[in-house]
């Protein structure tokens, strides 16, 4: 598989700022023909660079009041992938990602209040987790790091 360009990662930019962006507009902005665009994003998709084009939901305006992210260890000699299947499948488990050291899964949870949150702890506990911290989340200031990333190191790349 041949690593991306400078031209992919400009295209992979746009389409992180906005996916709905048209691939005549993209093509506009980054100088080239949308079918030039097309291709590219096709070939990004087939190379599983591109997994999925999604929706960012406000949960708080969707009267999901509650969340929070949960660190947790698995049991000793565990089905690990097994396990982790089973609590995404728990209806508030929003997210799990797998991680090394302690702790070492990372869930987040979101549910309408705090009785949601802890039905979906309860469930946890099923699995024999060890439970190394949980903490409610406050506030979110965005979801666009690999946008902004993706500006700087074609920056980078431009200059370098």
């Amino acid at each position: 598989m041949k690593f991306i360009d400078y031209i992919d990662l400009k295209i992979l930019s746009e389409l992180i700022e906005n996916s709905k962006t048209s691939l005549v507009k993209i093509g506009k902005k980054l100088n080239l023909h949308p079918n030039v665009v097309a291709y590219r994003i096709n070939k990004m998709e087939k190379q599983g660079i591109i997994k999925d084009y999604t929706v960012e939901l406000d949960f708080e305006k969707l009267g999901l009041n509650e969340q929070m992210y949960v660190g947790l260890s698995l049991p000793p000699d565990s089905e690990r992938e097994e396990i982790l299947k089973q609590i995404m499948a728990i209806p508030q488990t929003m997210k799990v990602i797998s991680s090394l050291g302690s702790p070492e899964s990372i869930i987040l949870l979101v549910g309408k209040d705090k009785a949601e949150i802890n039905e979906a702890i309860s469930k946890l506990k099923i699995f024999n987790v060890k439970m190394e911290y949980t903490a409610p989340v406050i506030k979110t200031y965005g979801n666009r790091d690999s946008g902004n990333f993706l500006k700087l190191l074609t920056k980078e790349i431009s200059m370098g």
